[in-house]
């Protein structure tokens, strides 16, 4: 029997992604994450996990940007727009980090819902050795929280990503890598009813 469609597959595509996160509130939520959470400086040396496209790299300030994703479409879509950055098209347990302990950030935006714990426990592991000893890891996910707006639970109920967690879910995981996890839930990053959770790990 042919597996049935399924239309959340249509943003594998870059270009109706964007316009997906435009609609949504996605870029003016990738804004706000950047300059209340990310809090980059000049010229520091970034990795970007599960980069996507690269949009991100728009609210940036100069900096030595890397990114990795596993969607290829994703990765030629960036090497285009953004020339001057660098981009691999990798998973995470494949990536060859050639110098550790040089990132000052490392940025994870909606990529561990859509991991297994134990492919979260990888990328948790691959952050820390790439980060500095003062360095940042970043990270930006749904969370199910109590009493949620029912349409938020909705939503992610139907995300992509198959491992939308709690906020203890998320804390657990990576205060299992990191002596410090600070946690932040927000509501008003998006323009739909939609519950976020930041963490801070260094």
């Amino acid at each position: 029997m042919a597996k049935s469609f399924d239309p959340r597959r249509i943003l594998e595509n870059s270009i109706i992604y964007n316009t997906f996160q435009h609609i949504v509130g996605g870029v003016k939520a990738r804004r706000l994450f950047v300059k209340n959470d990310v809090r980059l400086q000049a010229n520091q040396k970034i990795l970007d996990i599960g980069c996507g496209p690269g949009y991100l790299i728009d609210f940036l300030p100069d900096a030595d940007y890397t990114g990795i994703d596993i969607d290829a479409n994703y990765i030629k879509t960036a090497k285009e727009r953004y020339p001057n950055d660098t981009f691999y098209c990798t998973a995470v347990e494949d990536f060859n980090l050639e110098a550790p302990n040089t990132f000052d950030v490392v940025i994870a935006a909606g990529v561990i819902h859509h991991l297994t714990d134990a492919q979260t426990s990888r990328l948790f592991e691959l952050a820390k050795k790439a980060l500095k000893p003062n360095g940042r890891l970043i990270t930006l996910d749904g969370c199910y929280i109590e009493k949620q707006n029912p349409i938020a639970k909705k939503l992610l109920d139907m995300d992509r990503g198959k491992f939308v967690r709690t906020e203890d879910e998320y804390f657990f995981l990576a205060s299992k890598h990191f002596d410090n996890v600070s946690v932040k839930i927000d509501n008003t990053y998006f323009n739909i009813p939609y519950t976020s959770i930041i963490l801070e790990c260094f």
